[in-house]
């Protein structure tokens, strides 16, 4: 059927329906889209994050857009518990490594570099947290951290 303005209705009307459709699935596609960006999002709020770095290095905290860090717990030192693989070559450090000991000032350093920044990096060495808690003894930080919605 033939209308006044010469469309046919016929051909028209399979037209709008195909572009409607097209115009919702590519809005759906934006929503889960966005909905999986927010979910990975989340998932980053909601976790512990737990990083280390052995002497000489540079640990690095860091949370999405939005967040920033909060510091739960920080060790320097060198435990008997937890090792991450922190070993110097020469043959009396390895001798030793079974040795634990710890700096006390390593959770305060570490909140005072890095809490409620969205990101921040800390120089692993004795000499930034003190005394040296075990001279000639590979140490490590190991810091447990959160991310949480800034303001």
């Amino acid at each position: 059927m033939i209308q006044r303005d010469g469309c046919d209705r016929r051909q028209v009307e399979p037209l709008i329906v195909t572009n409607l459709v097209y115009c919702i699935l590519l809005l759906y596609t934006r929503q889960v889209s966005a909905l999986a960006d927010f979910s990975g999002y989340l998932t980053k709020l909601l976790q512990n994050h737990t990083v280390f770095a052995c002497d000489g290095e540079h640990l690095i905290l860091q949370c999405p857009r939005h967040s920033t860090v909060s510091v739960q717990s920080a060790f320097y030192g060198r435990s008997t518990q937890v090792s991450p693989n922190c070993t110097s070559s020469s043959s009396e450090t390895m001798q030793r490594s079974n040795v634990s000991c710890m700096a006390l000032t390593a959770f305060q350093k570490v909140l005072d570099e890095c809490q409620n920044l969205r990101s921040c990096q800390v120089l692993v060495n004795s000499r930034v947290f003190g005394p040296d808690p075990c001279p000639g003894i590979s140490k490590y930080l190991l810091v447990s951290y959160k991310c949480k919605p800034s303001k």
